[in-house]
């Protein structure tokens, strides 16, 4: 099955931090990576799999649509940012690894690029707490999250809560 992305360039420059100039090229391998590595193992693969395909058929029903709108994208373009970062300032093609440099700018140090990405991701796993605190809340209308089918290449939902911010009293 191809993989049909679950958010959009517009999703993530209108949710995150990231700017509207960067290249919709450069962010779609991120976009994928993100999405098979955090949402795919959030929602188990016949969720996932649902998803994809009403996506591909443009038939999503209502309870759906809103956990794509209102929680799955949330996820999805914190954790492309979080993907994204370490990647921002290099081109990797035929020449090698190559740094971008813009004369009016200035590379970070890597502290300001880790505080970043740390902040990235204490907001992704937040949304992927309330993404799998709202699927378990409204358990009737999504049967896909709980369906075992017992295929050895599943990917079963991981339902536990792991958002953690660092403090702890």
């Amino acid at each position: 099955m191809k993989t049909t992305l679950f958010c959009s360039r517009n999703d993530i420059i209108k949710r995150t931090a990231l700017g509207g100039n960067i290249d919709p090229d450069r962010l779609v391998p991120h976009m994928y990576v993100a999405q098979q590595k955090y949402v795919l193992p959030t929602l188990g693969t016949v969720l996932y799999n649902k998803l994809q395909s009403d996506i591909e058929s443009g038939s999503i029903a209502n309870q759906y649509k809103t956990l794509l709108e209102d929680y799955v994208t949330d996820v999805l373009v914190h954790y492309v940012v979080v993907e994204y970062l370490p990647f921002s300032i290099y081109h990797i093609g035929q020449g090698g690894v190559l740094a971008y440099q813009n004369e009016n700018m200035v590379k970070p140090d890597k502290r300001d690029v880790d505080f970043l990405l740390q902040k990235s991701l204490q907001s992704a796993q937040y949304f992927n707490e309330r993404l799998t605190d709202y699927l378990i809340a409204n358990n009737p209308d999504f049967p896909e999250y709980w369906q075992v089918t017992g295929k050895s290449d599943n990917i079963y939902p991981d339902k536990s809560r792991k958002y953690n911010v660092g403090w702890r009293m």
